[in-house]
C-alpha cells in the first residue's frame, strides 16, 4: 500500500494540459487549443484515487499526439545532428532514397527510391552514381525539384559544414570533398575554407547535372556504403527558392547558398534553423519550443496514394509535445490525451508487464519491444580543457588516463543495466561497434567491469601526476565559494537513463574518495560529484563548448555500417572525437585504411585493432545498445510505426499510420501495423 495516496483533508492535485484539437475543415489556431484538465481526488480513509477529465478525453480521429523531452536542436537537416530532429525530418524532407517504409531491414539492396526514379546506374569501377530523378515532384512551396536542386542542396550542406554536423559523411565520400573537410577543421578556416569550397564547387568534379532530371555523383573511391548515406537526412532536399526568399540580405543569390561559409546555427542562426520547407508529406506549421510543434499533412504531396497503404494520408496533423515528467506522459497516454508517448526504460514497467511479456493494460496500450537497434549510449570524458560558463578555461582531469579508468571501473554496470535498462537493451560490450554490424568483437572490452578496488588503485596512479592535480584543482574552485571541491555531471532533463548513469557515476566516484585506501591527501577537504539537468539543446550546446568534464549522450546509426560508428567515436575529427579531443593516429590511419578496404576479412581485422586501441585508451564509458520500447494506443494502426533499426526509438511514419476509434470501442482484436 502506498500510503502517499492519503492524507487529511481531502488534497486537489491539478494539472493542465493542453489538447490540441481542431475542426476537421480548419486550420487549428492558437485560440481553438482546448485546456484538458485532469484532476486528481484522493478521499482521506477512503482507499481510493480515481481519474476524472473535463473536456474530451482523446484527439480527433485525424489527429496524432506524441509527447516526448526535449527540442529539436535545429530544424535544418544539414545542420541538425540528433534524433528528435531526425524524427521530424523523416516526415518533412526526403532523400533520393529511403529505407523500405513498413520493414525492419537496413540491407542497402532493399533501400527504395524516394526522388530518385530508380537504382543507380553505377560504374564498373564504382566511382560514378547517375540517378534518374522523379519528375512529378513540388516542394512544399511550389518549387518543382529537378538535378540543379540536388546539386544546390549538396553544396549548401558543404558550405555550411557545421563542425557537430552530419555532413561529414558526405564530404569524405565525395571526389575532392576530403579537402573542403580539411578546410573546415583548419585553424585557419575563415581563410582556408572559402577558398577550398570555391574551388571545389568551381571544378565541378563531385556532382554533375547531366539533364533535368539526371544527376551524377562521382566518388574519391569505391565506397560501398555511399548509397546508405544518401538515405541520411545531410542528403535532404530543401527548396532552393524558399531558402533564397529569406536569406540574409547578400546571401540571395543562387550561388551564395542562402548562407555565409561555416555559418554558425547557433551564433548566427539562419532562416532554416527555425523553418522548413521540403518535399515530404507533412509541412512545419509551427515550433514553440519547450511546447509543441504541429506538422500539418501537405494536401499536394506528390506521393499520394503511390506505392502507399489504403489510408496513407489519413492523418492530417501532427503535435509533437514536449512533457518533461515521465509520470505526466503516461497518465496521457493511459488518458487517452495522447496516442504515444516517449517511455524511457527507467519507467518500462509502467507500461509493460515482464511476466506476461505484453502490455500492462494490454486493451488500451500496445507496447512494442521485440526488436534492438543499433543505437549506443554512452558517457565521453572531455580529454583537453573544461570551459565554465565565465568563459575561463581549465586542462580537464580526464586528460588523465588512469582518472578515465577509475571512473570506467567505479561504475556499476550490472547495476545501471537492471535499474535503467530493465532488459530493453543490452551492454554495449564491443565498444563503438554494435551487435549486428561488421567488426562487433567483445575481446578487447572484457576486462572493464565495475570493480571497486581497481579504482582506487587506478586514482592513487592519478594522483601521482602533478599535473592531474592541478587540472583538479583548477576544476574544483571554478564556482567559486558556491560549491567548492565539486566535480559536476551533467545530462538533459528528463531522461531519466542518464539521470541514473550520472547518479551511478556519482556513487562511484564518491566511494573510491571515501575509501580506506585512496590518496586524499591533495585534497583534504574532500571532493564530491553534484548533478545538474538541462534542457536538450542546451544540454547539446554545452557539449559542443566544453563545459561538461563528462557527458552522456547516444549515438543512432546514420547508415548501417561500422564506418557510421568508428568515425565519431575513434577518428580525431569525428563528431564525438573532435568533441571530447580523442587523438590517437593509428586510430585515424585505421579508419581510413578500413573505410575503402573491399576485403571482408581484412576490414573485420582492421577494425579489431581499432577496438583494441580505443579499449586501452579509454576515451569513453560505454553502457548498453539499445533494444525497442515504444507505447502507444491501440486505437492506432499502420506499417508507419513498424521498427526499423537505422531511424532508432522514432520509427514513426505518419503518412502510413491511422487512428481507428471504432474498432477500439468496439473491442476489436488489434493488429498494430496493418
Amino acid at each position: 500500500m502506498n500510503n502517499s495516496l492519503y492524507c487529511n483533508p481531502i488534497r486537489l492535485l491539478t494539472t493542465q494540459f493542453r489538447i490540441l484539437v481542431k475542426e476537421e475543415k480548419n486550420t487549428l489556431e492558437k485560440n481553438q487549443l482546448i485546456a484538458i484538465v485532469v484532476i486528481v481526488i484522493v478521499v482521506a480513509g477512503a482507499g481510493v484515487g480515481f481519474l476524472l477529465l473535463s473536456g474530451p478525453s482523446r484527439p480527433l480521429e485525424n489527429t496524432f499526439v506524441f509527447e516526448t523531452i526535449g527540442n529539436p536542436q535545429f530544424m535544418d537537416p544539414h545542420a541538425d545532428y540528433e534524433n528528435y530532429g531526425g524524427f521530424v525530418f523523416y516526415n518533412v524532407y526526403e532523400t533520393l532514397y529511403s529505407p523500405p517504409f513498413g520493414s525492419d531491414s537496413t540491407a542497402t539492396d532493399d533501400l527504395r527510391p524516394s526522388l530518385a526514379v530508380a537504382d543507380p546506374v553505377i560504374s564498373a569501377d564504382g566511382l560514378n552514381y547517375t540517378i534518374a530523378l522523379r519528375e512529378d515532384v513540388v516542394f512544399q512551396d511550389g518549387t518543382p525539384f529537378n538535378a540543379s536542386c540536388v546539386e544546390w542542396n549538396f553544396y549548401r550542406a558543404a558550405k555550411l559544414f557545421y563542425l557537430d554536423g552530419p555532413y561529414w559523411m558526405i564530404a569524405e565520400v565525395l571526389k575532392g570533398g576530403q579537402a573542403v573537410e580539411d578546410a573546415a577543421f583548419s585553424e585557419d578556416s575563415d581563410t582556408e575554407f572559402p577558398a577550398a569550397f570555391d574551388a571545389w564547387v568551381a571544378s565541378g568534379e563531385a556532382i554533375e547535372v547531366i539533364d533535368e532530371f539526371t544527376v551524377k555523383f562521382i566518388l574519391e573511391d569505391a565506397f560501398g556504403y555511399f548509397m546508405p548515406v544518401l538515405t541520411y537526412t545531410a542528403s535532404a532536399m530543401m527548396s532552393p527558392s524558399f531558402v533564397l526568399a529569406n536569406a540574409a540580405t547578400g546571401f540571395t543569390t543562387w550561388d551564395s547558398y542562402g548562407i555565409d561559409y561555416l555559418q554558425d546555427p547557433i551564433s548566427e542562426p539562419n532562416y532554416m534553423v527555425t523553418h522548413t520547407c521540403g518535399t515530404g508529406p507533412y509541412m512545419l506549421t509551427e515550433w514553440i519550443p519547450d511546447s509543441y510543434i504541429h506538422l500539418e499533412l501537405d494536401e499536394n504531396y506528390w506521393r499520394g496514394t503511390t506505392d502507399a497503404p489504403t489510408l496513407a494520408g489519413s492523418i492530417k496533423h501532427v503535435y509533437l509535445r514536449t512533457n518533461e515528467d515521465v509520470t505526466g506522459r503516461i497518465l496521457n497516454l493511459r488518458a487517452g490525451t495522447a496516442d504515444s508517448v516517449m517511455v524511457p526504460r527507467t519507467n518500462a514497467m509502467d507500461v509493460y508487464d515482464n511476466v506476461t511479456d505484453a502490455s500492462r493494460y494490454p486493451t488500451d496500450i500496445h507496447v512494442a519491444h521485440a526488436g534492438y537497434g543499433y543505437g549506443l549510449t554512452f558517457m565521453g570524458f572531455n580529454l583537453y580543457q573544461v570551459n565554465t560558463t565565465t568563459g575561463t578555461w581549465f586542462d580537464s582531469p580526464f586528460a588523465n588516463l588512469n582518472m578515465r579508468q577509475a571512473t570506467s571501473y567505479a561504475f556499476d554496470y550490472e547495476a545501471f543495466l537492471a535499474a535503467a535498462v530493465q532488459g530493453f537493451g543490452f551492454r554495449a560490450d564491443s565498444g563503438p561497434i554494435p551487435l549486428g554490424l561488421l567488426g562487433y568483437n567483445t575481446s578487447a572490452f572484457t576486462h572493464i567491469q565495475y570493480n571497486l578496488s581497481r579504482a582506487v588503485e587506478m586514482w592513487n596512479l592519478a594522483v601521482e601526476d602533478p599535473d592531474f592535480l592541478a587540472a583538479m584543482a583548477g576544476v574544483l574552485t571554478r564556482q567559486g565559494t558556491a560549491a567548492p571541491n565539486t566535480l559536476q555531471l551533467s545530462y538533459n532533463s528528463g531522461n531519466t537513463e542518464r539521470q541514473q548513469a550520472c547518479l551511478l557515476v556519482k556513487d562511484g566516484l564518491e566511494a573510491v574518495f571515501a575509501h580506506e585506501d585512496a590518496n586524499m591527501t591533495s585534497f583534504p577537504s574532500g571532493v564530491s560529484v553534484t548533478i545538474q539537468a538541462l534542457e536538450w539543446a542546451n544540454y547539446l550546446a554545452s557539449n559542443r563548448y566544453r563545459q561538461n568534464m563528462l557527458f552522456f549522450v547516444g549515438w543512432g546509426p546514420d547508415y548501417p555500417d561500422p564506418d557510421n560508428f568508428i568515425f565519431p567515436f575513434g577518428y580525431s575529427r569525428g563528431t564525438n572525437g573532435f568533441r571530447i579531443r580523442y587523438n590517437n593516429t593509428a586510430v585515424d590511419d585505421w579508419y581510413f585504411e578500413a573505410k575503402t578496404e573491399t576485403n571482408v576479412t581484412e576490414r573485420t581485422n582492421i577494425y579489431g585493432r581499432i577496438l583494441q586501441a580505443m579499449a586501452d585508451d579509454f576515451p569513453y564509458l560505454w553502457t548498453y545498445q539499445q533494444g525497442e520500447l515504444r507505447a502507444w494506443r491501440t486505437w492506432v494502426h499502420g506499417p508507419g510505426m513498424k521498427w526499423n533499426p537505422l531511424p532508432g526509438v522514432y520509427s514513426f511514419y505518419f503518412y502510413h499510420m491511422w487512428k481507428d476509434y471504432a474498432a477500439y470501442d468496439a473491442g476489436d482484436a488489434y493488429s498494430p501495423y496493418v
